[in-house]
């Protein structure tokens, strides 16, 4: 089992929620899909649509994913070492899920 760096525990401490979590890496393991609030509300079983929305608009915000006109989303980092960051987090999350999860809840 891989042990967090120092940088990803940083990277961690960044997201603001679990649901936000698994939203990215949703995002993250399909690149060329374009999804919308109501799909990643039904893929992560989350209870609203609009708890979903709030995600999307974290994602964004963030500059994790684009927002197309008719308010789609893409997974489309804003820069290199964000996207890398990602995958690093993308590689190690169902290993530490619980080192993880406790990180994002500080």
């Amino acid at each position: 089992m891989q042990d967090l760096s120092p940088e990803l525990r940083s990277f961690i401490t960044t997201l603001p929620s679990v649901p936000f979590v698994e939203a990215l890496l949703l995002l993250h393991g399909a690149p060329d899909q374009i999804w919308t609030a109501e799909a990643i509300a039904r893929q992560l079983y989350l209870q609203s649509v609009t708890q979903a929305e709030l995600i999307v608009q974290q994602l964004v915000t963030g500059g994790f994913c684009i927002s197309t006109r008719d308010g789609q989303l893409a997974y489309s980092p804003a820069d290199p070492a964000l996207h890398a960051a990602v995958g690093r987090l993308a590689t190690i999350y169902h290993q530490q899920l619980i080192e993880i999860t406790h990180l994002v809840h500080r």
